[in-house]
């Protein structure tokens, strides 16, 4: 006897793959933090038909935690570096022969202080190639990119007590890899007039959750020095500086429903930048104050503020300022991690290595209203608190990244 789906065959009809009704995904930068974090999201939810991951770097070499396996797993993943055009007409070929629904580009560079050209290569130029590309493709992705909140002017107090920047706000990027984000903005909206390309941007704050490496890593870092040298940590600037932040798991069903949106909206004649923006922020209003408060609690060590004084004369000498703090930390790092038996070369990413582009006196502070009216997006974890953080480090014990 004939299986089912031969015998549905042989009489002239199929059964349908539930899975065929579900948007093909290409993921670029997919192996980066949040790229992992939206193939898991994807993965759990049962959301795509097909996964494919791009990133420049092996999975083997990407230092990818347990539960990551089957979300990244190497027969999803390609890797090609998207920045070249030689590389976009493989990477948007499946076997298949299905076309890929949504875009999402995870991808570029992440670090702060590096070179106005190492941006226009890996933030502007790896925008404009993809969005080219997929502009032309019929039938055309939707095309989700991964954009910053640091493009808006730091806004007054006025605007912070209004609820922060909406995406109407003054564009005036204070960080260099910020600049390079808003270019390519820029070139979506102009390749969305004239060729229809379907886009959406999201401007995020901080993003933080397990295995963070990024901004809030640093202070984390820091906080865990100050407490084996047994001293206060004070913070430059003053306890209202806005920090904004945003859990990876809420960017990734923001990204989803976005990416959902962006299918159903094209953009018209109409339509500016900012409409096809949204502000990707948790409601926790993060200030300085927030962090120190909890982390002092975490590590149980002293924290506050830096007086006026120290903190003019940090602003017309920050990179001298920037210098003592690493001098003061590195190498009590280097020999925690030495003693706990962390190879700190390949092991584990975590460094309290400050970059001046990261003590700016610029107040990260968005306003959601609009992606939650729009989007009916939803933020489940509200805000930054001690509970989270302690989550974040019990990450790190778990891969032993940390001392």
């Amino acid at each position: 006897m004939a299986d089912l789906s031969t015998a549905n065959t042989l009489s002239g009809s199929t059964i349908a793959d539930p899975s065929d009704d579900k948007p093909a995904v290409l993921i670029v930068g997919g192996l980066g933090y949040i790229g992992r974090f939206l193939a898991l999201y994807i993965h759990r939810n049962k959301l795509a038909s097909e996964v494919r991951l791009v990133d420049k770097v092996l999975p083997q070499l990407a230092r990818l935690p347990s539960e990551f396996a089957e979300a990244c797993s190497e027969d999803k993943f390609m890797q090609a570096d998207a920045s070249k055009e030689t590389s976009l007409d493989r990477m948007f070929t499946l076997a298949s022969g299905r076309h890929f629904s949504y875009v999402f580009n995870c991808g570029g560079e992440t670090r702060y202080s590096q070179e106005p050209s190492i941006y226009a290569l890996r933030a502007t130029a790896l925008t404009t190639n993809l969005a080219t590309h997929i502009a032309k493709m019929r039938p055309s992705p939707n095309f989700v990119e991964f954009g910053t909140g640091i493009v808006y002017k730091s806004p007054s107090s006025s605007t912070i007590s209004s609820g922060g920047c909406t995406e109407t706000a003054q564009l005036k990027p204070w960080l260099k890899i910020a600049k390079a984000k808003l270019q390519a903005e820029e070139v979506l909206e102009k390749l969305a007039k004239e060729q229809g390309l379907k886009y959406v941007c999201l401007r995020l704050a901080h993003v933080y959750g397990e295995y963070d490496v990024g901004f809030l890593a640093r202070g984390l870092c820091l906080a865990r020095v100050y407490q084996e040298l047994n001293k206060e940590l004070k913070w430059l600037w003053s306890k209202e500086l806005r920090i904004n932040t945003v859990h990876v798991l809420d960017v990734c069903s923001a990204a989803w429903k976005a990416a959902d949106w962006c299918s159903r909206n094209s953009p018209t004649e109409q339509s500016t930048m900012a409409d096809r923006a949204f502000n990707i922020v948790d409601d926790g209003d993060t200030k300085q104050e927030t962090l120190a408060t909890i982390v002092s609690k975490i590590f149980n060590i002293r924290t506050g503020f830096q007086g006026s004084f120290i903190s003019s004369f940090a602003r017309l000498n920050l990179d001298s300022v920037v210098d003592d703090v690493n001098d003061d930390v590195l190498q009590p790092w280097a020999e925690m991690m030495k003693r706990a038996g962390v190879d700190h070369g390949q092991g584990s990413p975590l460094s309290p290595f400050m970059e001046k582009e990261l003590l700016k006196d610029s107040n990260l502070c968005l306003n959601p209203k609009k992606v939650k009216e729009v989007l009916g997006w939803i933020v489940e974890k509200e805000g930054l608190t001690e509970e989270r953080l302690r989550e974040i480090i019990a990450s790190y014990e778990r891969v032993r990244w940390w001392p």
